[in-house]
């Protein structure tokens, strides 16, 4: 099996963050249940984000989102009931 795409990911860890991943921040930004002055700090860090570093920042921000539709809060909070 051919691994090479593996090498060239994990080379790639400490390239800087990809685009989609700054908008996808932004995004999760907006609805995020932090105080503004957090916001504005990973705003401004972001743009200086590694792949590495914005990854965690992305699972960071959609720990702490505030849910806008029912539904996806109920989902989330019968998952941590059953685990």
């Amino acid at each position: 099996m051919d691994y090479d795409w593996l090498d060239e990911f994990l080379e790639d860890i400490d390239a800087n963050a990809e685009l989609w991943q700054l908008n996808y921040i932004d995004d999760l930004l907006r609805t995020a249940s932090l105080d503004e002055n957090e916001k504005a700090q990973i705003e401004y860090e972001s743009t200086h984000y590694t792949q590495k570093e914005a990854a965690i920042t992305i699972s960071y921000l959609k720990q702490n989102q505030v849910f806008t539709d029912p539904r996806d809060k109920w989902k989330f909070y019968n998952k941590l009931h059953k685990n």
